[in-house]
């Protein structure tokens, strides 16, 4: 599934944060996969985060890779890396709630 060409970033966060709780407010479906991992789907994309050692439910540090990019749109002329962007700033707007 995971491609080497695919984005990845790095998210720090000055506190801790319920990734679950932020993934629901954003209205972004995901499975949890174990206590630090889960799948979700974004715009047709699939992201992998990780935020080991911590538990996804009080992570201050997650990895979140583009798994399976977006089916394409005509109506979206975004890049990948610029979906995973978008997808990493909900855990941004997540710590201002």
């Amino acid at each position: 599934m995971s491609d080497s060409a695919s984005p990845s970033a790095s998210v720090s966060l000055p506190e801790p944060i319920d990734i679950p709780v932020a993934l629901s407010r954003a209205g972004i479906d995901y499975v949890t996969v174990h206590d630090q991992r889960l799948l979700a789907i974004y715009r047709t994309g699939i992201f992998n985060v990780v935020t080991e050692p911590e538990s996804v439910s009080s992570a201050h540090t997650l990895q979140i890779e583009c798994w399976e990019a977006p089916l394409p749109s005509h109506d979206d002329e975004r890049s990948q890396k610029e979906l995973l962007e978008e997808f990493a700033a909900v855990f941004d707007d997540g710590q201002k709630s």
